[in-house]
């Protein structure tokens, strides 16, 4: 998934949470967040040849290769990582309801874990359309 950028074309993603840090360092950001958009809460089965797999279709083939080594012929647990995710689409100039609607949460939810990330702005988005 390609985010909208506020600042700049190679704009990095936030750091991950705990939930979804081991995933991120072994597949990337960008890859790791493909996987938990198309794939969190459920296991994703990890095929020995990357090759044409379901994860070289979500993430690429390079995020296949690295599971493939890992985990090839096994399955992968692939976190939820909604709280990543909040982050990720707050970095990316999404409205907290756009946020809540995305990420399957209430804006309450949203407001929540911007607050305890320190991510809040301090308006919110009283004047932002969504």
């Amino acid at each position: 998934m390609s985010l909208p950028d506020r600042s700049s074309p190679q704009a990095a993603l936030p750091p991950p949470t705990d939930d979804v840090a081991r995933l991120v360092r072994m597949v990337g950001p960008e890859a790791a967040l493909a996987l938990v958009e198309a794939r969190g809460g459920t296991r994703l089965y990890v095929a020995q040849t990357p090759e044409g797999s379901e994860i070289e279709k979500i993430a690429g083939l390079d995020a296949a290769r690295k599971l493939s080594a890992q985990y090839g012929r096994d399955w992968l647990r692939v976190p939820l990582a909604r709280p990543w995710r909040i982050l990720c689409y707050r970095a990316a100039g999404m409205s907290y309801r756009a946020i809540a609607l995305k990420a399957c949460c209430t804006d309450a939810t949203v407001w929540e874990v911007l607050k305890r990330h320190d991510a809040v702005s301090p308006q919110g988005d009283l004047f932002k359309a969504s």
